[in-house]
């Protein structure tokens, strides 16, 4: 005669399934969450890549410091009027990204992107200042940036999920740098020939002071693995 199961035999494989799924499904989670950070990361690390070509393409120049975008001011009624946005950062973020909002950082209406503490690191410090001359594109995703007169090099922040936790450098947020020829590396390079940028080891070890410095080094963690968050 078959036998089924006790009530005590099934009581204690709940458990047991439980107790497996309390130590898997985090760390499951975590992963999923790190590889669709990614992927949005690298949708929009091409996206501004192909945007800086493209200017340089339009205005006839194969230096992107040469181009309207280089220029750290920003023309009177712009970004308002993206008609007068002739030069400075929203002329390359207005002619060259689809955008669902701009000027949406704390100088704007905050709706997208934020300032002081509110974007932490990954040790979970707050930053002490934020994201600012920032747009949100059609997929939601936050690019701000601005550019250095003295060394001649634009500095892109972006946060891969805009406003959608869990704003922490080196998860949904990174930091990326526009170089002469167009190319993108990671923040800290200055735009110097050949710089890739703080080094992939200093991924969360940057200084709280600034989101871009507490981002530097993580995008190169990234790329270094084959386009993998493996920290």
């Amino acid at each position: 005669m078959k036998k089924g199961f006790t009530l005590a035999e099934v009581l204690i494989t709940l458990g047991v399934v439980g107790v497996v799924a309390v130590l898997t499904v985090p760390g499951v989670m975590k992963n999923y969450a790190n590889r669709m950070y990614v992927s949005q990361l690298q949708k929009v690390y091409s996206q501004i890549a192909e945007a800086a070509q493209n200017m340089m393409n339009d205005e006839h120049v194969d230096d992107f410091t040469e181009t309207s975008a280089a220029n750290a001011g920003k023309p009177s009624g712009c970004p308002d009027d993206k008609t007068k946005c002739t030069y400075g950062v929203y002329a390359f973020f207005t002619n060259y990204f689809k955008t669902l909002k701009i000027d949406c950082g704390p100088n704007g209406d905050s709706s997208c992107a934020k300032g002081a503490n509110f974007y932490r690191r990954l040790d979970n410090t707050y930053t002490t200042s934020g994201m600012y001359q920032c747009i949100q594109t059609v997929s939601g995703a936050v690019i701000c940036g601005g550019y250095n007169s003295s060394n001649k090099c634009m500095s892109i922040t972006v946060d891969v999920n805009g406003l959608a936790q869990p704003n922490v450098a080196g998860r949904d947020v990174f930091a990326m740098d526009i170089h002469k020829d167009g190319s993108i590396s990671d923040y800290g390079s200055g735009c110097a020939a050949n710089s890739k940028g703080c080094s992939a080891s200093s991924c969360g070890t940057g200084s709280a002071d600034s989101i871009n410095n507490a981002s530097c080094g993580c995008l190169n963690n990234v790329i270094d693995a084959g386009w993998k968050m493996e920290y």
